[in-house]
């Protein structure tokens, strides 16, 4: 994993991501990704919404977890730390 200062890559776009970690509740700063869902007959067209953050301020979350990005409430449905000091969430609606 990288030593870097990842702050500047979630300031300008980010949101704010709040969740509990073993009691204790943390906020970070997130890439949100919540991309259009187009129906089609019975299918949509979109994939599922996910946030990027800084692995250090997302750490101890996993599967299951509630997560709220940018004030909506999500579940956790895979925690993808990429190895370079970045994890991405792939979220659930509740």
């Amino acid at each position: 994993m990288f030593a870097e200062d990842l702050s500047a890559f979630f300031s300008d776009f980010a949101v704010s991501a709040s969740f509990t970690v073993e009691g204790v509740t943390k906020t970070a700063r997130v890439l949100f990704d919540r991309p259009y869902a187009a129906p089609f007959g019975m299918q949509a067209d979109a994939s599922a919404p996910a946030c990027q953050g800084a692995t250090a301020d997302l750490s101890g979350l996993r599967r299951d977890d509630a997560i709220t990005v940018d004030g909506i409430r999500f579940d956790i449905d895979r925690v993808e730390p990429d190895g370079t000091g970045v994890t991405n969430l792939v979220l659930r609606g509740r």
